[in-house]
């Protein structure tokens, strides 16, 4: 059992709902290449590739942490999360159940399968995204969660696997979110269209989802400068992530995949031209947490 809970996330590049996923990091790959090579103004392969393998950037503390907190979190949900809490599907059906219980059978539904598959794709796709952004803005707003998400943005160095470097308790607190949002929304279709509900997928994975993550996830967690110019008005891109890290604009950029909720909550920040940044917790005077934050004004693009 042991060694299966150490091994599992050896896996996880071969499964297309992580991040990891070895498509979504050769996609990160080819677009690092290009935008590495359109800021230097030529294609120097080997160059890259001298980068990619440097053992630096992958064999150092705080990558050790990274990995440390993977195993850690990993070994939580399958031995009390899951256990305790349950699963996505029973979720759903609970809330099916409950539905059917206090209300009957729902209207006779009169849409198409590929409406109800459209809508069902988006509205998951929506939800799970505005949950993220409200809990991860109340972590840098409430000190006591501060406390636990700061062990996120303590990395120094960002890796893909950085991913998964974050305190047991935020573990928690998104699970129980991933959980309460999925069990929700498609508790609701399962009740509405029963055996009609369909949703659009990738090997088994959110459309939507997977296609973003497509689009850089990984670089999200990296040194490589990725910008979406006037497209992240609606998406969140790499580099406006990699400023969210930043010890000077931690409160900023605080969204997943769609920009919306950081313009609607005045945390919006446009990642502007290439910079260096210095990565790791800020200190005290400077924690995000405490800082007074002015609902609506963004600050101007470097």
């Amino acid at each position: 059992m042991f060694a299966d809970l150490v091994l599992e996330p050896l896996a996880f590049p071969m499964d297309p709902a992580k991040r990891i996923y070895w498509g979504c990091l050769l996609s990160s790959l080819v677009l690092a290449s290009a935008a590495t090579a359109i800021r230097a103004g030529q294609l120097d392969i080997a160059k890259q590739l001298r980068s990619l393998a440097n053992r630096r950037y992958w064999f150092n503390a705080s990558t050790c942490t990274d990995i440390g907190l993977l195993l850690v979190n990993n070994a939580v949900r399958a031995l009390i999360l899951v256990p305790a809490l349950g699963s996505r599907l029973l979720a759903t059906l609970v809330v099916g159940r409950f539905l059917q219980d206090r209300l009957g059978d729902a209207p006779p539904p009169e849409l198409p399968w590929l409406a109800i598959a459209t809508i069902y794709t988006v509205t998951m796709f929506v939800a799970e995204d505005a949950s993220r952004y409200f809990l991860h803005f109340t972590m840098h707003r409430f000190r006591p969660l501060w406390r636990f998400h700061r062990v996120h943005h303590s990395a120094t160095v960002l890796t893909p696997l950085t991913l998964f470097r974050v305190h047991p308790v935020e573990h928690l607190l998104y699970y129980l979110r991933g959980l309460a949002v999925f069990g929700l929304v498609s508790g609701c279709f399962v009740w509405l269209f029963g055996r009609q509900l369909a949703a659009f997928d990738v090997l088994g994975v959110g459309l939507l989802g997977f296609l973003f993550n497509l689009a850089g996830s990984n670089l999200r967690h990296s040194h490589v400068w990725l910008s979406f110019g006037r497209f992240e008005r609606w998406l969140v891109s790499p580099a406006q992530h990699q400023l969210h890290h930043s010890r000077h604009h931690g409160q900023r950029n605080l969204g997943s995949a769609l920009a919306i909720w950081d313009r609607l909550m005045g945390t919006a920040l446009p990642a502007g031209r290439h910079r260096q940044l210095h990565f790791g917790t800020p200190c005290p005077e400077r924690n995000p947490a405490t800082q007074r934050h002015a609902a609506g004004r963004a600050a101007p693009a470097p």
